[in-house]
């Protein structure tokens, strides 16, 4: 009787678990598909207002509210852009290919060696030759500069250290930058939509707290997982992508 009666509750168990997670399920999936399909609604009036813009600006010469116009314009284009990386991240199947990662990573850093240099910064890369995995080399690019870009506008320091290695069957990279203390509590949140560590910061950087959820959800449908850790000073990020031939999340 005993042992029935755990079956039995084990089932409901089940049951009522699955009644709970569906609506949360559902509301997730409709505000994901209310993100693309906003994003996708506002591309063509911002494109409107841009063209006019420009067309008033070769009339009028230098007008301060027209340059309002044109950077209020410019601002929320590129948010539409990164919430329409973020749905194509997360939603849209994209094609996967063999290719070689430590050649993607070593483009990216190259690039950013640049920008760290205007910046008085230096990128130190260590980049294993020869990883090979399957993946979308767009993709993959975007999570490289988005950690690099992150890291360079993070930084408290002069030096960024970029490393890729294999480990057994899996890419590694980290990048670290030396950053203030992360609390716990902000720490486990980095990834989540629209989180940003410092809230006192608005987004007159065209940063909006969407380039490590983009990233997140790319590494995911790779397969693979991403974190952070903080500590003594630094802050690293780690990408472990696998190089064996894996079924991908669509």
């Amino acid at each position: 009787v005993g042992g029935a009666s755990l079956v039995v509750m084990f089932f409901i168990s089940v049951f009522l678990a699955k009644r709970i997670i569906h609506p949360l399920e559902e509301s997730d999936k409709k505000q994901k598909q209310f993100i693309s399909d906003a994003s996708h609604e506002l591309k063509t009036p911002i494109a409107v207002i841009d063209a006019n813009a420009e067309i008033l600006s070769r009339e009028l010469s230098h007008n301060e509210w027209l340059s309002n116009i044109q950077y209020e314009s410019n601002r929320m284009g590129k948010l539409v852009k990164q919430l329409l990386d973020f749905s194509s991240a997360e939603n849209r199947k994209v094609p996967m290919e063999k290719l070689d990662f430590s050649h993607v990573v070593t483009g990216e850093s190259l690039v950013f060696e640049t920008f760290a240099f205007e910046n008085g910064k230096a990128l130190q890369s260590n980049i294993e030759e020869g990883i090979v995995l399957t993946g979308n080399q767009n993709q993959l690019t975007q999570v490289v500069a988005v950690l690099l870009d992150n890291a360079l506008r993070h930084t408290t320091g002069n030096y960024i250290d970029l490393i890729l290695q294999k480990r057994a069957h899996n890419a590694v990279l980290s990048i670290t930058n030396d950053g203030e203390e992360i609390p716990p509590e902000k720490l486990e949140h980095l990834f989540d939509r629209f989180y940003r560590v410092d809230e006192a910061r608005n987004s007159e950087d065209h940063h909006y707290g969407l380039g490590l959820s983009i990233a997140k959800a790319i590494v995911e449908k790779h397969g693979g997982s991403i974190g952070v850790s903080c500590s003594e000073g630094k802050v690293t990020f780690v990408v472990v992508l696998p190089t064996k031939l894996a079924r991908h999340r669509s």
